[in-house]
């Protein structure tokens, strides 16, 4: 990982949602066991009165925890029957004046397997997950395969706790607590009041616990394993935002980066501002695409519009190929401005400040920065960094979501109103403003990065138990640098001898931020995770599909996600949009 060297000079030490993991898993004796499983003996036949009894249940391991409602839930066409819980715990007014809580729901079905699965949030929180819809083996749903549900706000509600004046639904980081409770303390006190409602209502707690998450939720798996490494059995981490305060450091410099190119190219919005989303056509993005694939896409042996191979894909290697695409003469779309590659060349190589210090990390090149899908462009990657190209006004999620900064990542906060977010990137420090990510201040006591970070490699309590880490990451994610996640799997095989008994990362190539992209970004990871905990069945592999295989001009492909360091090569013979003809090596 980047030595974070600001870290050193204060203290030493994921609009997004979890990505839908919905391809068939394995069949037969990797199937994980039948719903009904884990009603054996010592365990109660839930009834509706048993439900409507947990309405007025105490005797919780927080006390002040309350329950709200308790619905008993008959069984719908895509809905298997369960006792429907929502609570609420430590409900209290903030020193902002806010009433705050942390909430929770959990679904408790009828017929259960014995097993507990919580789900990760996204964005900043701010709504009650509800997992009620995710699915995994064979495409069934959570609560149909006999899984209790859980999830949390967090903390904050963004129906009460917005504030246009002061961040909007980033308003709850005027709130030290609030802060805590987003940043881990949601986390503890829902998985155990979670864990108790499943022993009130079947008499035993779970055989076996399961969170699973992307993006923010991502970080919270992450979270989990290394501060409750007790809770779970089985954890699976998707492009996690575990150094989420200098991500939103490094969206700041990349904000400023493209405001930059747009004020050489007299590009501004309607409000004044430079247009950032201008800066780049769809095409110009495609040209882009098209130059690291001349580059790198036969490095792994197969000219396939997937660049497997990523870690050889580097700037010596795609140079050449981008100033083939400068423009010789007037812009075109047929080629790129110098000013244009210059601009992207000093996003990807990350944020830094005036010492040339990296403050998160780099972005490596990848084909998922664009890909056309018959008339259609992709978004995923624009999105974040640039914006939809057809806007009036800047509306990348980066410079949306930097009003995350000043107020949560900050400290002391900044009330900076949602209108005043592109001033505020646009004139952010690197020297002076990104050191407060470490900064401690009154009733602050705890910094951004201690609250938030998830970066401790000290994962022995988890591991000794039998726990088990999945971690997967899109190769052109712009919210996350897949190559945080790298080096971060990296220092946890130096710091734990034979990491990959316990913990895999998969790398998807392609894939932007938890889906999308011209990959094979759709795949269970619930199953494998699973069949590795209950039956000590290590995941070699993942098959995953292509959610949108015409970016690859075929009806389907599907491919093998490997474990890192290894990569998917073609075994040389058969359909090249079949995983059964690859392999991992």
């Amino acid at each position: 990982m980047p030595s974070h060297d600001i870290a050193r000079k204060g203290l030493s030490l994921s609009v997004v949602l979890a990505a839908s993991l919905a391809v068939a898993a394995c069949g037969g004796d990797d199937d994980p066991a039948p719903p009904g499983a884990g009603q054996g003996p010592g365990a109660s036949v839930p009834t509706a009165a048993s439900c409507a009894a947990l309405a007025t249940a105490t005797g919780f391991p927080n006390t002040s925890t309350r329950i709200t409602a308790a619905t008993f839930t008959p069984a719908t066409a895509t809905v298997a029957e369960h006792c429907l819980v929502n609570g609420t715990i430590n409900e209290r007014t903030g020193v902002d004046g806010q009433s705050y809580a942390i909430k929770f729901r959990v679904r408790l079905p009828t017929t259960w397997s014995g097993r507990l699965y919580m789900g990760g949030g996204g964005g900043i929180n701010g709504t009650v997950v509800d997992p009620v819809n995710t699915t995994a083996q064979d495409g069934k749903t959570l609560l149909s395969l006999g899984y209790v549900t859980l999830g949390t706000d967090s903390g904050h509600d963004n129906a009460v706790n917005t504030v246009a004046a002061a961040g909007g639904t980033a308003a709850f980081g005027l709130d030290p607590q609030a802060r805590i409770d987003f940043g881990f303390n949601s986390l503890d006190e829902t998985a155990r009041v979670g864990k108790a409602l499943v022993s009130k209502y079947f008499g035993k707690g779970p055989d076996k616990s399961y969170f699973m998450g992307c993006s923010e939720g991502g970080r919270e798996a992450m979270i989990l394993s290394q501060r409750f490494p007790t809770y779970f059995d089985g954890i699976v981490a998707g492009d996690p935002g575990y150094h989420l305060p200098l991500a939103s450091v490094d969206g700041i410099n990349v904000s400023q980066t493209f405001a930059a190119l747009a004020r050489s190219q007299n590009l501004f919005d309607t409000t004044g501002a430079p247009a950032i989303n201008k800066t780049f056509t769809d095409p110009d993005l495609m040209l882009v695409r098209n130059g690291v694939l001349a580059a790198c896409d036969g490095l792994d042996g197969l000219k396939d519009g997937i660049v497997d191979n990523m870690p050889a894909c580097t700037n010596a290697l795609v140079k050449p190929e981008m100033d083939k695409l400068q423009c010789t003469g007037a812009k075109t779309d047929s080629c790129l401005l110098p000013a244009q590659l210059t601009a992207l060349n000093k996003a990807l190589a990350g944020a830094r400040n005036s010492q040339g210090q990296v403050l998160y990390n780099t972005w490596p090149w990848d084909a998922g920065i664009s890909g056309q899908s018959g008339t259609t462009f992709n978004q995923g990657w624009r999105s974040w960094w640039l914006g939809s190209y057809a806007s009036a006004v800047n509306n990348s999620t980066k410079l949306v979501f930097a009003v995350s900064n000043p107020l949560l990542f900050t400290t002391p906060p900044v009330a900076v109103p949602t209108s005043g977010v592109v001033n505020y990137a646009l004139n952010y420090n690197f020297d002076v403003d990104a050191p407060k990510v470490y900064a401690r201040s009154g009733i602050f006591s705890q910094s951004a990065a201690q609250y938030m970070f998830a970066e401790s490699t000290a994962l022995s309590p988890f591991s000794e138990r039998g726990g088990k880490l999945i971690l997967y990451h899109g190769g052109s994610d712009t919210s996350f640098s897949v190559q945080d996640t790298i080096d971060y799997y990296n220092a946890l095989g130096a710091s734990n001898r034979d990491v990959s008994s316990f913990a895999r990362l998969f790398v998807v190539p392609g894939m932007n931020h938890c889906s999308g992209g011209p990959s094979t970004d759709s795949f269970d990871a619930l199953t494998p995770l699973v069949n590795w905990v209950e039956k000590g069945s290590a995941p070699d592999s993942i098959v995953a599909a292509a959610s949108n295989p015409g970016y690859f001009n075929v009806a389907s492909r599907t491919r093998p996600l490997c474990p890192y360091p290894k990569q998917t090569r073609y075994k040389g013979t058969g359909d090249i949009n079949d995983a059964a003809n690859f392999t991992c090596q």
